[in-house]
């Protein structure tokens, strides 16, 4: 039985602490992340276990606790050598976690846990792409043929990597601005591309948050 892909939601509000706590550990991070690989694939719990090296038996507990949550669902199951086997989808092609769930005080602890994890499990890629070269723009064709050299460095790689860090001051205007702007761009590519052309892997993360004291002062 297979459910239609159509159902699935572009992007969920994560809004309730069960689901924040699925999202605090690194591995069922990578379980996601291998899944989105291919969101419209039905992945058996051993091909997920092939791709994060690890075995199908440390994933089980895990990925009943992504579908649980609703992070995850099965998208059919068929029978093995007399064992019910499920493949399973995402169950949306991005989140985003709620004001209120942000809002409320007795999460942060939770917060903190899941925003550590992500955090981690970006930075591990990174490093793992710098250092494997990965991270490197890919050389203009031709340019070491003709040995154009330093000319060739003048037409950037538009897939390259781009790196910003922003800490500054803006105007209550400027701030809800850039934020809206941002929220749009991720609202127009937060979508499932053309399956055939989709074969740019794409790593991106975005933060943007504007510090506020805590309504009962600063925490010590």
């Amino acid at each position: 039985m297979a459910d239609d892909a159509d159902a699935r939601v572009i992007v969920r509000e994560v809004d309730d602490v069960e689901t924040l706590k699925a999202l605090s550990d690194p591995l069922r991070l990578a379980i996601l992340r291998a899944m989105m690989s291919d969101v419209q694939a039905a992945h058996r719990v051993k091909d997920i276990a092939r791709l994060l090296d690890q075995p199908p038996t440390r994933l089980y507990r895990h990925i009943k606790v992504l579908e649980s949550a609703g992070l995850i669902k099965v998208a059919q199951t068929r029978m093995v050598s007399g064992i019910q086997e499920s493949q399973y989808q995402v169950a949306q092609f991005a989140l985003r976690l709620s004001r209120d769930l942000l809002a409320a005080p007795g999460n942060a602890g939770d917060l903190a846990d899941a925003f550590a994890a992500t955090l981690n499990d970006f930075r591990d890629r990174l490093v793992r792409d710098v250092i494997s070269g990965r991270f490197q723009p890919e050389p203009e064709a031709g340019a070491e043929e003709s040995g154009a050299g330093a000319g060739a460095a003048d037409k950037p790689d538009p897939l390259g990597p781009m790196v910003v860090a922003l800490d500054r001051r803006l105007s209550p205007e400027r701030a809800t601005e850039f934020r809206s702007r941002l929220t749009a761009l991720m609202d127009e590519f937060n979508r499932p591309d053309d399956e055939e052309n989709a074969v740019v892997p794409v790593e991106f993360l975005l933060m943007f948050w504007a510090p506020k004291e805590p309504s009962g002062g600063t925490p010590a």
